[in-house]
């Protein structure tokens, strides 16, 4: 078979290069990307309650404007109530020096504490230390000042706020646009792919749009319940401005991780600045306590089921894209991080961002078991294989756990990297499974042929009436041996017996041990990574000396290579499994058609 042609992308070298690029462009082009981005984000937000106007017929362009006002128009109401609120607090902020003192004057430490003692003499010696100051005449500080005109005025008035305007007012284009050319805007990041590409870019646009569009409506109902509570909550405790700090709440916890202290320090200054005692002050901090304990628990799961990503790969995006694009990286730091789980899983090149951010962090449960195994954890591989077998059947069990380690284990020590004593701990471990499994029913064995209720149709001949004697060959020693005694164990329930040939010798030995046996059938296992050279003369001395017994070849897990049957298509009706399922569907089906009599006809040759 030829060797595909790898792509750059491929190479690892290549994309850290240009992980590295991006990352310098976006931080030397943040001051544009990051008002682009702000207003994906918030389109990706509007465009569901788009597309409900528009399956109500309303025109696309009339439903985009009556989304947008909507937004605005609710936008503007609730800075209205915040504006209202904080001006009032503002107003009688003065009533509440006496307070402020009072707690101030509580908090420091008396004239006779040590500490105060300490700071005093550190004073004293600090003032020493300064230099002398001459006397003389006292100095005057005399200022030029020039009325400003009416355009500083302005100027100053205004200014501050300009930035802030044009760039909203930017953001608001861009998602007008994007909001009436969503389809053209796809088309385009399709055609820039390429049209080979139409499957993986449409599937990789819809998850993104769908993920986003999920966490947005999760994250505003969630913080809207959050504002609601601390409105009811700092109510209860008799905090005024109750609506104010509910509202402040519920918006600034869309900045994660800083929102959250910023929603609790706000109530928390004020309660302490407006009751003359403490008891107030600290039920707000119990009160925050209580629901943070709550939702640290509840939002990564609610977050990390809703986006797909885990709730260290939140924590850690939030830092970089805080490092990289400051506030407003922390606040589009979810949807980002979003967006690269969603090409780690449909881009190979970027397979890692998946397996880095992705919630599923569990390895297959073949993988555990084998380094549970390399582990010496006999009691923790055992348990794996216990759980695994109360959910699936045995032959999936032998089949993708246990025939994969022997594998695995195999590799590792034709390479040096397994000792001889870890091979034969990995070996006894697996056999004391299968002790126990020993006289055990598999109640989920299903035979080839199932009739309409799931029953096997054992009434069309499947199970043989008589027994029938397959001789299982270990070719290569024990790990061969116990793979042969899965395959026994999943022939319990039949007809069908399985004669084990341990230690068969060379080719003439072997022939003459499987006449003494006098089978019906030949299994032949093979474990990768042995060769097939030794099973490719097995087969053909043991078809010259029987032509025509039925041989299989168990080339267990070499699932998708051809090189096995290709090897030992010329030698005659040989089959290859691939499975230990396989092998034994190949065995029941012999079975149905064997004859009561021995079915194997001895030709001596020579």
């Amino acid at each position: 078979m030829a060797n595909q042609r790898k792509s750059p992308m491929d190479h690892p070298a290549v994309v850290t290069f240009l992980i590295l690029a991006v990352i310098g462009a976006m931080a030397l082009a943040a001051e544009v990307l990051k008002p682009l981005a702000l207003a994906v984000l918030l389109s990706f937000a509007l465009a569901p309650l788009v597309g409900f106007f528009e399956r109500r017929r309303v025109p696309r362009a009339a439903a985009v404007l009556l989304t947008v006002a909507l937004a605005v128009g609710s936008l503007v109401g609730i800075s209205y109530v915040v504006v209202r609120q904080l001006s009032m607090l503002a107003y009688g902020l003065p009533s509440y020096q006496k307070q402020i003192q009072k707690k101030v004057d509580f908090l420091k430490p008396s004239d006779d504490t040590s500490f105060y003692r300490a700071q005093k003499v550190a004073g004293d010696v600090a003032r020493s230390l300064d230099a002398p100051v001459i006397a003389g005449h006292e100095a005057m500080d005399v200022r030029v000042v020039e009325e400003p005109t009416f355009r500083q005025r302005l100027q100053g008035v205004v200014g501050p706020y300009l930035e802030f305007v044009g760039v909203g007012s930017f953001v608001l284009i861009l998602v007008l646009f994007i909001l009436m050319n969503r389809e053209a805007l796809g088309d385009r990041i399709v055609q820039l792919f390429g049209q080979r590409q139409i499957n993986l870019t449409t599937r990789t646009m819809g998850e993104i749009g769908e993920r986003i569009s999920r966490y947005l409506a999760m994250i505003t109902l969630v913080n809207a319940g959050y504002g609601l509570t601390v409105g009811l909550g700092l109510w209860a405790i008799g905090v005024p401005y109750a609506v104010l700090w509910g509202c402040l709440a519920a918006l600034v916890r869309y900045v994660p991780y800083v929102g959250a202290a910023v929603a609790f320090l706000l109530p928390l200054v004020f309660s302490v600045a407006h009751f003359p005692g403490w008891r107030q002050p600290l039920e707000v901090v119990a009160f925050f306590a209580v629901v943070e304990v709550v939702l640290s628990y509840l939002e990564p799961i609610i977050y990390g089921k809703t986006t797909g990503v885990s709730a260290l790969g939140l924590l850690v995006a939030a830092m970089f894209w805080t490092w990289l694009w400051g506030l407003l990286g922390t606040l589009l730091s979810t949807p980002l991080t979003l967006c690269l789980a969603v090409l780690g899983k449909y881009v190979p090149s970027l397979g890692f961002f998946a397996t880095i951010l992705g919630e599923e962090a569990e390895l297959d449960q073949n993988i555990r078991f084998y380094q549970r195994l390399i582990s010496l954890d006999q009691d923790g591989a055992t348990t794996i294989v216990e759980a695994v077998l109360k959910e699936r059947p045995r032959a999936e069990v032998f089949d993708q756990i246990l025939v994969p380690a022997l594998s695995h284990a195999g590799r590792d020590a034709a390479r040096g990297d397994l000792e001889e004593s870890d091979m034969a701990f990995i070996r006894r471990v697996i056999g004391e499974i299968l002790d126990d499994l020993e006289g055990t029913e598999d109640l989920s064995l299903q035979t080839p042929a199932q009739s309409g209720n799931g029953e096997p149709e054992r009434a069309a001949g499947i199970l043989a009436p008589t027994p029938f004697v397959v001789a299982g060959v270990a070719a290569r020693g024990t790990s061969d041996a116990l793979t042969l005694r899965m395959l026994g164990q999943m022939l319990v329930s039949s007809k069908s017996t399985l004669a084990m040939i341990e230690d068969p010798g060379s080719p003439m030995q072997l022939a003459e041990r499987v006449a003494e046996v006098s089978p019906a059938m030949v299994i032949l296992s093979h474990l990768p990574p042995e060769p097939l050279a030794q099973a490719r003369y097995q087969v053909r001395r043991l078809r010259a000396r029987f032509a025509g017994l039925a041989i299989v070849v168990g080339r267990w897990g070499d699932v998708g290579s051809d090189a096995a049957s290709e090897g030992l298509s010329g030698v005659g009706d040989t089959h290859v499994a691939f499975t230990l399922a396989d092998a034994r569907d190949q065995i029941l089906a012999k079975a149905a058609t064997a004859v009561p009599v021995s079915a194997m006809t001895a030709t001596t040759r020579g």
